[in-house]
């Protein structure tokens, strides 16, 4: 058993958390374990340092996959298939914010470098909703 600690700043707030791991476990059995809160963001000040860990591993990947669930189910205008895989068109810039208070904060959506119908909003918001449920990501 090899444990080591890793320091992570996720790219929606500006908290910084320090977990740790065993790199002889495969990564598909691997557990991260909450270890230390190096920093915490006005918007998670409330937050336990306990519950920070956890809720910082459901905002960060809830804004990567919604991200990820609008190119694959968005309008053929946003994105290119770039070695395989969907991103943003040139010129198309992923836009985020989030509202409301930690933890029940609520991740908005938008894109500047395109105008999306309100057809293909609804559409996207639709999928957004079947995934995250009602009201926790929003597209504008």
């Amino acid at each position: 058993m090899v444990i080591n600690t890793t320091r992570w700043s996720p790219d929606t707030c500006d908290c910084s958390i320090e977990y740790t791991w065993d790199s002889e476990s495969s990564e598909s059995t691997r557990v991260h374990t909450f270890s230390n809160v190096v920093n915490k963001c006005q918007a998670h000040n409330a937050i336990t340092d306990n519950a920070l860990f956890n809720l910082l591993m459901d905002e960060n990947p809830r804004k990567n996959i919604a991200h990820q669930l609008i190119l694959d189910n968005g309008p053929t205008s946003l994105s290119d298939i770039v070695d395989g895989s969907k991103q943003l068109k040139a010129g198309i810039t992923l836009n985020f914010s989030w509202s409301g208070t930690a933890p029940n904060r609520v991740l908005t959506i938008s894109y500047t470098g395109i105008t999306l119908t309100t057809n293909q909003k609804n559409s996207v918001q639709t999928f957004l909703n079947n995934r995250f449920g009602v009201g926790k990501v929003l597209i504008a």
